[in-house]
């Protein structure tokens, strides 16, 4: 699996917009949250002790992502960003001995617990400004303890071999919103112990005692 994540050619290059931009205004005001507003973001109901959600909820703050678009017109640098997608007709659902979950499939991810533990809302625009993700984790993570399609448990293989099942995560670039002095900017950071994206059969070699 490959780590994918801005390019610090990519970052320079925003950086360089950002000070081409200055403030972002609206309507020749500097742009402003409600006061709090990022700082008490929680994760939607359906999300709750997740690091990542694929739900809006209802406190997504849609207006303040519209508006910050609107003065700092990120689509028009990066367009939409793929950060993890199956390949086109890759029906893949891990292997016979160690099942993945696809539950999502190319969707925006709007909420992360990022790495300091802060919920931060993902900057989402449908068809203008999107950060698509798909995930697979391990149906049965852990140690195999029952008969596989290739593994039987009273095999000489399976007592030669120690199997189990992990699901691999990897480190993601998320473009937040991020409040600074006051203002509204935006800010690269990573979920929280990553994102899921595959599951892999492990085999280990038991010692011999």
């Amino acid at each position: 699996m490959y780590r994918i994540s801005v390019s610090a050619y990519l970052t320079a290059v925003l950086l360089s917009f950002s000070k081409s931009m200055g403030n972002p205004l609206i309507d020749g005001e500097i742009l402003t949250p409600p006061p709090g507003l990022l700082d008490n973001l929680q994760m939607p109901a359906a999300c709750e002790d997740q690091t990542f959600c694929f739900e809006k909820g209802d406190n997504y703050p849609d207006k303040l992502v519209e508006d910050f678009l609107k003065a700092f017109p990120l689509q028009d640098t990066l367009g939409s960003r793929i950060g993890f997608s199956f390949r086109d007709g890759d029906k893949e659902s891990g292997n016979a001995d160690c099942p993945a979950n696809n539950t999502f499939v190319d969707k925006p991810i709007y909420y992360i617990f990022d790495e300091e533990g802060k919920v931060r809302p993902v900057i989402q625009s449908p068809k203008k400004f999107e950060q698509i993700y798909s995930t697979r984790w391990c149906v049965n993570e852990g140690k195999i303890i029952k008969d596989t399609e290739h593994f039987a448990l009273q095999t000489p293989r399976f007592k030669t071999f120690q199997v189990e099942c992990v699901t691999k995560y990897m480190d993601f670039e998320f473009i937040v919103l991020e409040e600074d002095f006051d203002k509204i900017t935006y800010k690269f950071v990573k979920a929280m112990d990553g994102i899921p994206v595959c599951c892999r059969c492990q085999y280990h070699r038991k010692k011999i005692q």
